[in-house]
């Protein structure tokens, strides 16, 4: 098994290594469909992934889809994810401008600028949607200030290479493991908190409905804003096309008053409620291969 995974860590990295090495002379049209080949071979050699997207989407969607809509949607996804990664891998290469210039809408910007005069720092909520790295990017290269958290993977060199490359776009890193104070300096500075708050939350999550299932949610967006009241932004990029994108700033309403496990769920539910609209407005761009439902409430049967 641990030969497996080295060989699965060594393949991984050469590949990306070779894709930043032609990102670096050739034109995104170049590589493209490249991508895109990888992403289809990738998704015939793990199975598993093919199994937890489409059991996601039935989960999600019931009688809405068949399986033949089901096992599209899941592939292109798969893509879809695939080209966030070579569009990052382009932020490397590419003045900090034509970073900043992927964005050709933008709408609710006037939403960031009204949350941020109140002076309480602001809870950016993303989401593994569109390209979420350019959602912390396009804020950043606009003169606003981001402290994302960040997960560190499972191998360094992916870690490494996505803090430095985030670093090199104006985001200040806080990586997920180390976060306590630096969160809360963000908001005492009036920054923006980037939190990627769509997966499951595990033993220590809590349970609100997501698409109509109970779904382990992380508890800290809801904390953080129920104990310090920054307001919450939902931050999203779009994708119209390959390198294309609408920036999206939406409101996450919710009034609460006092704190507690209760007022917890609320704010969490007004949160997947938001997310869940975002996700049916262009399904294809949500990470399906995640196991979201997989953290159950205590008695009930797995899903997976």
């Amino acid at each position: 098994m641990n030969g497996q995974r080295d060989t699965g860590r060594t393949l991984s990295r050469a590949v990306t290594r070779l894709i930043i090495f032609l990102a670096r002379f050739l034109p995104p049209g170049a590589t493209l469909p490249l991508v895109r080949l990888l992403t289809a071979l990738a998704w015939r050699i793990h199975p598993r992934l093919r199994r937890t997207a489409l059991r996601n989407l039935e989960l999600a969607f019931g009688d809405e889809l068949d399986r033949k809509q089901r096992e599209r949607l899941a592939l292109e996804s798969a893509h879809q994810i695939a080209l966030t990664a070579l569009e990052f891998i382009y932020f490397i290469h590419w003045p900090l401008e034509r970073v900043r210039s992927l964005v050709k809408e933008i709408e609710g910007w006037e939403l960031l600028e009204d949350a941020l005069k109140q002076e309480k720092g602001l809870l950016g909520l993303a989401m593994h949607f569109g390209n979420w790295e350019l959602s912390g990017a396009y804020l950043a290269l606009s003169g606003v200030a981001l402290a994302a958290v960040g997960k560190e993977q499972r191998d360094d060199f992916f870690t490494e290479l996505a803090f430095l490359t985030r670093q090199r776009l104006g985001i200040e890193n806080i990586a997920s493991g180390k976060m306590g104070s630096a969160m809360l300096r963000a908001l005492h500075e009036n920054k923006i908190l980037g939190l990627l708050s769509d997966q499951n939350g595990g033993e220590d999550g809590a349970f609100v409905p997501f698409f109509g299932l109970p779904a382990s949610t992380v508890r800290g967006p809801a904390v953080l804003h129920l104990k310090f009241r920054p307001p919450m932004l939902l931050i999203v990029a779009k994708r119209l096309k390959p390198f294309s994108f609408r920036f999206i700033v939406r409101p996450i309403e919710c009034e609460v008053s006092g704190k507690g496990e209760e007022s917890e769920k609320k704010v969490l539910t007004a949160m997947n409620r938001v997310y869940e609209k975002m996700i049916r407005e262009a399904p294809e761009q949500w990470l399906w291969m995640h196991r979201r439902w997989k953290t159950r409430p205590p008695g009930e049967k797995p899903v997976y």
